[in-house]
């Protein structure tokens, strides 16, 4: 036998699918492709794939990973090659390496990174924001209330939190900041996001609606995996809470996945560290 690990997008055409109904989705891309999976033991045999940390629905990503065993050699490309021409539109594998790893992909994730699209008050100022900003993560504890089989418990989120960065986007002068500080502005180039704001564009204009006035992209680095999983939605939520303003989410997209540890991120094709805090 042999395994092969996968690094592959899921786009706009898929993000309001399950994690369950994207496994199903591979297993018959698997049939169809004639690909030699392994198949595990039992009365009710199942294809030997194993996924990392799973989507929220409604969440798109350019950094998925999963894992494969195979009855068998094949080399990644092939692979690659033959499960695209059998997955659907949204769903596509953009590299393939051979796993030499020993733990599989959902053990090993520790961390990911996020981009959020988010508008906010009419009356926001860059530069106070940014200053709440810098005082949110000097803090030591950031508190959430995190319900958990009907019940409400106190989680600080503070350690699994590891990076934040905000800034302004402006896209063909569609939105009109309330600080006359314009040198945060950024024209939107990540694609992902590029396509949700020019459809607020369109929306706009379609119903003759007031663009909203501020529109924030939050990059974030955060703890993920089986020991500790934050997801951005808290982080956003945390941050309303403490600076006072309002943040009504557009789009999250998931930018990145990385195995190791908090100290020693990792890219998990290669084992290359990508980041050490």
């Amino acid at each position: 036998m042999s395994s092969i690990r996968v690094k592959f997008i899921r786009g706009e055409e898929v993000k309001f699918i399950s994690h369950l109904d994207l496994m199903k989705m591979y297993e018959r891309a698997l049939r169809r492709s004639g690909i030699p999976i392994a198949y595990s033991q039992g009365f009710n045999p199942h294809p030997q794939m194993i996924f990392g940390l799973p989507l929220s629905v409604g969440v798109t990503s350019e950094s998925e990973y999963a894992d494969f065993k195979l009855e068998g050699d094949m080399e990644p490309g092939e692979f690659e090659q033959r499960l695209n021409s059998s997955l659907p539109e949204g769903v596509r594998i953009v590299d393939a390496a051979v796993k030499n790893t020993g733990s599989n992909i959902m053990a090993s994730v520790a961390g990911a990174s996020y981009e959020i699209l988010s508008s906010t008050d009419n009356n926001a100022d860059i530069g106070v924001l940014k200053d709440k900003l810098r005082q949110f993560l000097d803090k030591e504890e950031i508190y959430i209330d995190k319900e958990a089989k009907g019940k409400i418990k106190r989680i600080n989120i503070r350690p699994m939190l590891y990076d934040i960065e905000m800034s302004i986007i402006e896209e063909v002068g569609l939105f009109q900041t309330a600080t006359s500080d314009y040198s945060d502005i950024k024209r939107c180039k990540n694609p992902w996001l590029l396509r949700c704001v020019n459809a607020i564009k369109k929306e706009a204009e379609l119903l003759k609606l007031s663009p909203p006035s501020m529109v924030l992209c939050f990059k974030m680095l955060l703890a993920a995996g089986s020991a500790a999983n934050l997801k951005p939605e808290f982080v956003i939520k945390a941050f309303a809470d403490y600076s006072g303003y309002g943040f009504d989410i557009l789009k999250i997209h998931r930018s990145g996945l990385f195995t190791g540890d908090k100290e020693k991120l990792m890219d998990p094709l290669n084992g290359r560290v990508i980041l050490s805090i």
